[in-house]
């Protein structure tokens, strides 16, 4: 049988909260990719916008692979974002500083993760 320790409150909380921002991420993603686009011009997708979209949802996937293991999620989420930015940059030979707002989104419940899972790899130490 496994040996459950009862956790302290701050690492549930922050824990709680970063699941819950993850499952609205991962709704909303949802709804972008099953709304039909009302400007959509009927012209193939390049691939390159394949490629990014595709960085994008595996920092959704990573979110939710956090549920079970925090350090493993949180390092996709964080690695994909990046990995997203730096191909754009090299393709398009610029940057929009409207990134930083999917940053905002996505990087809060992967830190959050991440010291959830330090914190609670500090208290099994002890």
């Amino acid at each position: 049988m496994k040996n459950k320790t009862i956790l302290p409150r701050n690492i549930l909380i922050l824990r709680w909260i970063a699941r819950i921002w993850s499952l609205v991420i991962f709704v909303f993603a949802l709804i972008i990719i099953f709304s039909p686009d009302p400007h959509a011009t009927g012209e193939p997708i390049p691939v390159r916008d394949y490629v990014l979209l595709g960085l994008l949802g595996a920092s959704v996937v990573g979110l939710l692979v956090a549920w079970l293991r925090e350090r493993l999620g949180a390092l996709i989420t964080i690695g994909t974002m990046l990995a997203r930015e730096l191909l754009y940059i090299i393709i398009e030979g610029k940057w929009y500083v409207n990134f930083l707002l999917l940053w905002a989104v996505f990087l809060p419940p992967a830190i959050m993760y991440l010291l959830a899972w330090r914190m609670e790899r500090k208290l099994k130490e002890i």
